[in-house]
């Protein structure tokens, strides 16, 4: 991913999902990133050296803006098919609507029956001085597709020991729920 660019592998599903149109790209901070749009880039974290792990090509849909950046659901963080599921439920809530907001967010995670704890894990905040690439903008209607083929790029651990580590987070998340209603 050297120089910005998107990899090779995701290069060649860009174009094959949207046979050859140019996918929308902006510089991080663009006016035309809206809230509740879906984004991806090539991101460095910012504190990569004590992250146990980050997601280097987030696929996130954008909650709130900021001068330096942008807090944003990361759906990479959700396992594969619990994800193709979520981005189901969103369809069906955005089509009387222009955009999608965080309250249908949370009533299509509801509706799938996610873990609500597990979008609380997926919620990341990313700055514009750690994106190395243009944003890649993406519109409902091709979510699901992007959503379905494009894979994350975690770095320090495989996307299958990540989600058994937010598995994890979730059940002791549970445990201290529980003693603290007795």
């Amino acid at each position: 991913m050297a120089g910005g660019l998107f990899p090779k592998d995701v290069q060649i599903l860009f174009k094959k999902l949207f046979k050859n149109k140019e996918i929308k790209s902006v510089k991080p901070g663009s006016k035309a990133m809206k809230l509740g749009m879906g984004v991806m880039f090539v991101y460095d974290a910012k504190w990569k050296k004590s992250l146990p792990f980050w997601d280097r090509l987030p696929f996130s849909v954008i909650l709130t803006k900021y001068p330096d950046g942008f807090l944003g659901i990361n759906l990479h963080y959700v396992p594969w098919a619990r994800r193709l599921q979520l981005v189901k439920k969103i369809y069906k809530l955005k089509k009387n609507h222009r955009r999608i907001t965080y309250p249908m967010i949370k009533k299509a995670w509801a509706t799938a029956k996610l873990p609500e704890a597990l979008l609380m894990l997926s919620i990341r905040r990313y700055l514009y001085s750690h994106i190395r690439s243009q944003i890649k903008l993406f519109d409902w209607d091709t979510y699901y597709d992007v959503v379905k083929d494009i894979r994350p790029k975690f770095v320090k651990e495989n996307e299958q020991t990540i989600h058994n580590i937010l598995q994890k987070k979730w059940n002791v998340h549970k445990k201290k729920t529980k003693k603290s209603k007795r």
